[in-house]
C-alpha cells in the first residue's frame, strides 16, 4: 500500500483544528488546485457522513472531487479520495484521506493526515507531485487553523517544521 503521511503540530484546540479542516475548507484549500475546466469557486466538503466533496467553478461546473466517509466531530475524518491520477473523477476509484486530531493540551493538537491507497490512482502513481500538493495544501490550513486568517501570498509552495512527512 502506497500512502503519503504528515503530522502537523497545530497551535490551536482541537475542535478549532477539527472545525477548521472540515467545515471551513473554502478559506484555506487553494484555488490552483482544482479540476474544473475553469476557475475554481468554491470547494466543499459536507460536514456529515456520506456528504459530497466537490468543487464549483465560473459559469456553474461542478467537479466531484470524492465523498466523506466517517465525520467524528474533534476526532476523525475520512474522507473518500476519487480523483485518479491525471486527476480525473473516477465514481469506482476508492483511495482514503484519513485526518485524525488528537489534542496535546488546551492549544495545541496533533493532526495525523494519511492517503492511502494511491497505487489505485494509476500508473504511474504520482506520489512526488501529490506529497508536494498536501505539503502546501496542509500548511494552509495550519496558518489559518493557528492565526484564524491566511496573511499575504499564502498560496506560494514552502515546507513548514511544523509537518513532518
Amino acid at each position: 500500500m502506497i500512502s503519503i503521511k504528515k503530522e502537523l503540530l497545530v497551535s490551536t484546540s482541537q475542535a478549532t483544528a477539527f472545525r477548521v479542516f472540515s467545515q471551513q475548507m473554502d478559506a484555506w484549500w487553494p484555488r490552483s488546485h482544482h479540476v474544473g475546466k475553469t476557475p475554481m469557486v468554491s470547494i466543499v466538503l459536507e460536514p456529515k457522513a456520506n456528504g459530497r466533496w466537490y468543487s464549483t467553478h465560473q459559469g456553474g461546473e461542478v467537479c466531484e472531487v470524492g465523498r466523506v466517509e466517517d465525520f467524528e466531530p474533534h476526532s476523525r475524518l475520512l474522507l473518500i479520495w476519487q480523483l485518479n491520477g491525471e486527476f480525473q473523477f473516477d465514481p469506482n476509484l476508492r483511495s482514503e484521506v484519513e485526518v485524525r486530531f488528537v489534542s496535546k493540551g488546551p492549544e495545541q493538537t496533533l493532526v495525523l493526515f494519511e492517503h492511502r491507497d494511491l497505487e489505485k490512482l494509476g500508473k504511474p502513481t504520482p506520489t512526488g507531485s501529490m506529497d508536494q500538493g498536501w505539503t502546501m495544501i496542509l500548511e494552509l490550513f495550519v496558518t489559518l487553523a493557528r492565526d484564524g486568517k491566511l496573511a499575504g501570498e499564502a498560496l506560494r509552495v514552502y515546507q513548514s517544521p511544523s509537518i513532518k512527512g
